[in-house]
């Protein structure tokens, strides 16, 4: 079962211009890893993530390598594949001091495009154990390297749906190695430049700590001039060819920084370093055409000023399992939206502990569009997962985190808080929150205009069709419960 994950969708108001630039921050703890990058099995040896922003798809695949392999090449055990959260300082740790960090993700697997076999021979001779060979990436074929893409192993492949700069943030370990950016269709690499830090490349900088003045050093960022000099000065010879040109800097240290990518609406880029490892800390897609065609919106809102078992807005509509009674209601007043466009609820809606077969709700969407779901952890010291599902697959899995968004509001700073929105299709979709309790003050479904709910409702359940407000179509209907039948909510 494939995983979608969305993020960084931005609050939409009733006649709304997206933003010109989106992003997409990458994972940086391991209970965020847990729920935003699970290890799946989707193929042999292969997790595969998707996620994105509005304007960008993006599909991370993380690989194993075999363990244990044949003579004829048959894997008969992979070594285990893994998502792992890391970080390196950028300064001095210092008591005192505030560090900054640079966070990425790191995932398994060398990207190769093919695989073979050969027997480990000890002391001049055969074993009668084998070991795995590879082929890697090349813009030409040669040895031992091919010009194909990848079929194993670790890369990111991104698919802009407008032109526009992509913004890449990378860690790589094996400066020496090539970091290719390669549009899929041609399989050729595309130019890119590079700006952040090379490790040995520091400065020397002061703070005053309790009164005193100190001295640390921190890591140096380099512009994407400062890196190619330093390239330019290791890589090209006497006769003013590069050697080297898909190798960032010297190519003799670890790099942690950014790729500037110009990409094109349609078409596919991957992101892989040959033999080797590339860490992924997130991305910024910035619009070639700056803003986009205006969206105009019909909002259907659902908010809880009390307690029950279901509540609408038209033909949108929300029904809780709630078997052991501990769903509240209690005034609580908060913000949600972004720095420039927000709005208050003043109740909310308490689970009362995580989601199970007893406690979980559901949605019936009539017609597709966006769901937002305005929401928080019941425990400001505990980030918690907040996880949407749709046809047996998830369409959305974020953290309810603390926000870091304050805006002054009647003269006093108030807390911003994240909304969190995916696109759902026509039916039903599950709200779970597997990790504990949540508070819940908005659920709202946004329509593009032109899609009016009625009609397409009317259009899926006509002919005296029942429906359960699950989605699920039935013979016939149960004493005291709620159904759709010819577009209209009936109990029996």
């Amino acid at each position: 079962m494939k995983k979608f994950f969305l993020f960084a969708a931005a609050l939409m108001t009733g006649s709304a211009v997206m933003a010109d630039t989106e992003s997409y921050v990458a994972a940086i703890d391991a209970s965020t890893m847990a729920s935003v990058f699970p290890v799946e099995e989707i193929t042999s040896g292969s997790s595969v993530v998707s996620f994105g922003t509005a304007n960008m798809d993006v599909l991370a695949v993380g690989g194993a390598t075999p363990k244990t392999i044949l003579a004829d090449g048959t894997v008969t055990e992979w070594n285990a594949i893994s998502w792992q959260p890391k970080n390196t300082n950028l300064q001095d740790v210092k008591d005192g001091l505030e560090t900054p960090y640079f966070f990425y993700v790191l995932g398994t697997g060398n990207p190769c495009v093919d695989m073979g076999v050969e027997e480990i021979i000890r002391d001049g001779k055969p074993t009668g154990e084998y070991r795995a060979t590879y082929v890697y990436y090349g813009p030409e074929d040669g040895d031992n390297y091919k010009n194909e893409m990848p079929m194993q192993g670790l890369y990111y492949k991104f698919t802009p749906k407008v032109d526009g700069t992509l913004k890449i943030q990378v860690w790589s370990n094996k400066g020496n190695r090539n970091t290719y950016v390669v549009e899929e269709s041609s399989k050729q690499p595309v130019a890119y430049t590079a700006e952040g830090y090379i490790n040995g490349q520091n400065e020397q900088k002061e703070a005053v700590i309790n009164g005193e003045t100190v001295t640390y050093n921190a890591k140096k960022y380099l512009t994407a001039e400062e890196i190619q000099d330093i390239h330019n000065a290791a890589k090209v010879n006497e006769e003013g060819v590069d050697t080297a040109p898909y190798v960032i800097g010297a190519g003799n240290q670890p790099f942690w920084g950014y790729l500037f990518v110009q990409v094109e609406a349609g078409k596919t880029y991957w992101l892989f370093q040959d033999s080797s490892q590339i860490g992924f800390g997130g991305y910024e897609f910035t619009f070639a055409g700056g803003e986009q065609p205006q969206v105009n919106y019909t909002y259907y809102t659902l908010t809880f000023p009390e307690v029950k078992e279901s509540y609408a807005d038209g033909d949108f509509s929300m029904v809780i399992t709630d078997n052991n009674g501990k769903f509240t209601v209690d005034e609580n007043k908060q913000y949600f939206g972004n720095e420039t466009s927000y709005e208050q609820f003043t109740t909310r809606l308490k689970t009362g502990g995580k989601s199970s077969s007893n406690s979980f709700i559901t949605v019936n969407i009539p017609v597709a569009g966006k769901l937002q779901i305005m929401a928080r952890s019941a425990s400001s010291s505990s980030v918690r997962a907040l996880v949407v599902t749709q046809n047996e697959a998830e369409i959305y899995n974020g953290l309810l985190d603390e926000s870091n968004v304050e805006v002054e509001i009647e003269g006093a700073a108030k807390k911003v808080f994240k909304v969190h929105e995916t696109n759902v299709e026509a039916g039903t979709a599950d709200i779970t929150y597997p990790d504990g309790a949540i508070n819940f003050y908005c659920v709202r479904l946004a329509v593009p205009e032109g899609a009016g709910i009625e009609s397409i409702v009317n259009d899926v359940v006509a002919n005296g069709a029942i429906f359960n407000l699950r989605g699920q179509r039935v013979n016939e209907m149960t004493p005291g419960q709620i159904y759709i039948v010819n577009g209209k909510k009936v109990i029996r």
